[in-house]
């Protein structure tokens, strides 16, 4: 028993040694803040347009079906099924299977593209936020893009003709003194040093600005986080209820616990 418990607390400082050492969103750093706004149908309504054109071509949402997204996004079914759903024989309750035959997709990838329908539960919405944004151009890739947050990433930049080409580039940097502070010559200036791998949009080559595309990487995450869970709006809403249930019936217990202490003395 002794050695299980040596064993043990040796692998818990063993998982968060290594784990620390690790950004949260590989190359890139830290990942960039993603709130969610699952009662905003225009943005749900809006992202899952982005993905039906950009990303169920590969990509499948297997656990969700065409008439779940239909009724929580208030989107007529006729509207969908004329417009988003792809295949003359798909059924409006049928599982988003994906438009790629999986056997097609290994013979051209190598390995079928996995399904979407969990990602944002299993990376985190910030992770596919930020994975989304920092791809970059990569000559030494198959595809000739990389990505900062999962370098090697075996998949195409698709939104690349509404972003640009995105290059990495160096740039000086303010060297930080031991105190935490900002070095500085004796002019007073601060003393700075090239550092390179910072993502750079080359200008032109894009049809959006930085701000439109970052909308449209919003509303498309936002999508997905509503896909990965779709009662989460209820749930959270529900909560706020829960709470005040307990509040108010703590209130009232308290009174009569005080009540039934008269009676002690």
């Amino acid at each position: 028993m002794k050695k299980l418990l040596i064993i043990s607390f040796l692998c818990f400082i063993f998982i968060n040694t290594f784990a620390s050492e690790s950004a949260p969103c590989g190359d890139y750093g830290e990942c960039e803040t993603f709130k969610p706004q699952l009662n905003n149908l225009e943005s749900l309504q809006l992202g899952s347009v982005t993905f039906m054109n950009n990303c169920y071509g590969c990509h499948s949402l297997k656990y969700s079906r065409w008439n779940r997204i239909a009724k929580d996004l208030e989107i007529p079914e006729e509207m969908l099924s004329s417009n988003l759903v792809y295949g003359q024989t798909v059924k409006l309750g049928d599982r988003m299977t994906g438009s790629m035959d999986k056997v097609t997709a290994e013979s051209w990838f190598g390995i079928s593209p996995p399904d979407l329908t969990l990602v944002t539960r299993l990376h985190g919405s910030d992770w596919v936020y930020t994975y989304l944004k920092t791809f970059y151009e990569d000559s030494s890739k198959p595809y000739g893009v990389n990505n900062m947050v999962y370098p090697g990433a075996a998949m195409p930049n698709v939104l690349a003709s509404l972003q640009g080409q995105q290059i990495l580039s160096c740039k000086d940097v303010p060297i930080i003194a031991s105190n935490g502070g900002v070095k500085r010559d004796l002019s007073r200036n601060d003393i700075t040093k090239e550092q390179c791998g910072y993502l750079k949009t080359t200008p032109n080559t894009g049809s959006l600005s930085k701000a439109e595309f970052d909308e449209v990487i919003y509303n498309l995450v936002n999508f997905m986080t509503y896909v990965g869970e779709p009662s989460r709006a209820d749930r959270e809403r529900i909560g706020w209820y829960v709470i005040l249930f307990f509040i108010i019936f703590t209130s009232f217990a308290y009174l009569l616990f005080r009540e039934y202490q008269k009676d002690y003395h």
